[in-house]
């Protein structure tokens, strides 16, 4: 089972980067890479093979291993 996150509404907070930006003048979010959400979605790939290969077929990176 997944851990939930602490706050219920994690998922309408800004990104890292958008807070960083918020705070930093001359940062434009636009311009960065957040490797948060690729690092979740390769863990749930690895977690879960055969749902993401039927949830995203024409992703080939959902393919086996």
């Amino acid at each position: 089972m997944m851990a939930t996150p602490r706050d219920p509404h994690a998922r309408m907070m800004p990104s890292d980067i958008e807070t960083y930006a918020s705070y930093v003048e001359g940062v434009d979010p636009a311009r960065y890479y957040d490797s948060q959400a690729k690092d979740v979605w390769l863990a749930a790939l690895k977690r879960w093979p055969l749902l993401a290969a039927v949830l995203y077929a024409d992703d080939p990176s959902t393919g086996p291993r």
